[in-house]
Formats: structure tokens, C-alpha cells, sequence
């Protein structure tokens, strides 16, 4: 990771707000885990709470791609009509930025995403 002053601790935020010590991890080597990106060299793991989900989206591949989640709604019990995803500002990690469920989301090759999937 590119840590330049601040090291992981913007990313611990995130985690402390999300409350992940509450959440239920699902790695991407689970076959229940509710997410899934269709590729091998790009994961994803989830941690799911009542009414809202963290993903960790992390890319193996050599060049930029994109990737289209695949979500299991009722094991994530959030309602596809009404979902978002929503990537948090995180300093020296990633830029805010909102999708779709459907939407391609571009990866950099070493890089991810931490991603809120919510209603």
C-alpha cells in the first residue's frame, strides 16, 4: 500500500466506524461468501451486519480491469432495489465514489477498494 505520512490508520477509521468487530466475515475462499467478482485475480470479502455490508476488493491481475459484483441480496438482507455501493474517501487508500449493484468498477492492478453496500 502506498502509506506516505499516516500509514493504515485512515483505513482503521473506516473500520471503526463500520464497527467491523461486529460484522460477519466472509472471505473470498468461502463458497457462502455473498459476494462474488466473477475473476479469479480479483477478490473480494465481505463483512456483513444487519443492513449493511463492507466489501474488501482486492485486485491480483496484472492490468486494469473492471469487475461486476455478484451479490446473494438475501444473505446480505439488504434489497437490491434499494442498494447502493458507496467507496468512502480514504487518505492515500482511494478516492469517494458511488456505484450501482450493476455498474462495472475499475481495479488497478495491486490495488482495491473498500466499499459500503447499503440501502
Amino acid at each position: 500500500l502506498p502509506w506516505v505520512n499516516s500509514g493504515p490508520r485512515e483505513v482503521w477509521k473506516v473500520w471503526d466506524e463500520f464497527r467491523i468487530g461486529e460484522a460477519r466475515m466472509l472471505g473470498w475462499w468461502d463458497q457462502d461468501c455473498p459476494v462474488q467478482t466473477g475473476r479469479e485475480d480479483v477478490l473480494a470479502t465481505a463483512y456483513v451486519k444487519p443492513g449493511k455490508t463492507l466489501v474488501a476488493l482486492a485486485s491480483w491481475a496484472p492490468d486494469k480491469t473492471e469487475v461486476r459484483l455478484q451479490f446473494d441480496w438475501p444473505a446480505l438482507g439488504l434489497d437490491l432495489a434499494k442498494a447502493r455501493l458507496l467507496a468512502p474517501e480514504i487518505r492515500d487508500f482511494q478516492s469517494a465514489k458511488e456505484w450501482r449493484p450493476e455498474d462495472p468498477i475499475p481495479v488497478e492492478p495491486k490495488r482495491g477498494w473498500l466499499i459500503y453496500v447499503a440501502e
